[in-house]
């Protein structure tokens, strides 16, 4: 797929680009998605919410209210002095300023005792490809913080759920907030998983009608896709294990519950993705076989064919030959006669293929 190019590009560019530098260096590595970084806040206790848009970042720092929960959205990653300035605000780690603009990192969850760092993935489905998207979610007491490459509308059922007060999160803290935004991207993986069943489903009747070169290219590229996105989905189930055994002050224990149930909803979406694969290498094996089968039926009738010329071919070449002494060739009936003999060996041989069932 042409998603499978662009990350193999995309890869190759990241490592290129830090090579030689510093850890902790603040260097964007990823594909510009937005034409400018879109900021918003959301500032909320039990009893109020309030969301505000702004156009820099220091107007965000100043707004922000200490004693309620503040959800920092940052949509687009390539204004680098943004997330320096909120790297500095929060007292940040470097490595997690690094972390948040390599869009290359594998999922995990860093512990940095006043704050935890989750990096994710997020899959969707665009023009027939899937499509990745890293997430970084920081959180730590009263505050989060979510950096996506673009805008999208991954969060945008909850984030009008906690605006309504239909949310839990009203009335919970920041660790709560953080299980919510990670339901909602592995929520997301099912739509992704579910558009490979889809694309199974429809290529499944061509294998065994019409096995094609571009058949066996489109499995190839779904078994590269699919495992792909095993392979990063499955780090995830271990980041969500480390969660869940987190003790610091400001996770509580029933969201470790809930941090439970959303890691066996992991296991769940990596056993979906293991049975499509072993779907496609089914598909690919099925493939193999129908393309085998209908070479044998080529094969049978060239054979078939070859079978009923040879003895015609006896026949005719042995009065093909220049000898004087054959008395056939002076009869007056001698040519219709062959040809009547010929045609009558046809015909018992078609005959008995068709009684041997091989016609």
């Amino acid at each position: 797929m042409k998603a499978n190019k662009n990350r193999k590009k995309n890869r190759k560019r990241n490592i290129s680009q830090k090579v030689g530098r510093p850890p902790g260096d603040l260097l964007f590595t990823g594909e510009r998605k937005m034409e400018k970084t879109n900021i918003n806040l959301l500032s909320y206790n039990q009893d109020e919410i309030e969301e505000t848009f702004f156009a820099t970042i220091n107007e965000v720092i100043e707004a922000m209210d200490p004693q309620k929960t503040s959800w920092l959205n940052i949509d687009g990653l390539h204004e680098v002095d943004i997330t320096e300035k909120i790297i500095q605000h929060f007292n940040l780690h470097k490595l997690s300023g690094e972390g948040i603009l390599n869009t290359n990192q594998r999922p995990k969850l860093d512990d940095y005792d006043e704050y935890i760092h989750i990096t994710a993935k997020n899959f969707y489905v665009e023009n027939n490809n899937i499509e990745e998207e890293q997430i970084t979610i920081i959180f730590g007491p009263k505050f989060l913080i979510t950096f996506q490459e673009k805008e999208n509308e991954l969060f945008n059922n909850f984030r009008k759920r906690l605006i309504e007060g239909k949310s839990q999160a009203r009335k919970r803290q920041s660790d709560y907030l953080a299980y919510n935004l990670l339901d909602a991207i592995i929520d997301q993986y099912y739509v992704a998983i579910e558009s490979f069943g889809d694309t199974i489903d429809s290529i499944e009747n061509e294998v065994i009608m019409n096995p094609s070169e571009k058949l066996l290219s489109q499995l190839n590229e779904l078994k590269q896709d699919i495992s792909y996105l095993r392979r990063t989905i499955f780090p995830l189930r271990e980041a969500l294990n480390q969660f869940e055994k987190l003790e610091l002050p400001y996770i509580h224990k029933e969201t470790r519950l809930f941090i439970r149930d959303l890691r066996d909803h992991t296991i769940q979406v990596i056993e979906t993705i293991n049975i499509y694969k072993d779907s496609i290498n089914s598909l690919t094996d099925l493939y193999m076989s129908s393309l085998s089968i209908k070479m044998n039926n080529v094969m049978k009738v060239l054979t078939i064919v070859s079978t009923i010329f040879i003895p015609l071919t006896f026949i005719v070449g042995v009065y093909g030959m220049n000898f004087t002494n054959m008395p056939e060739l002076e009869y007056k009936y001698g040519y219709f006669i062959t040809l009547i003999f010929m045609a009558i060996l046809t015909l018992f041989m078609i005959l008995y293929f068709k009684h041997k069932k091989w016609l």
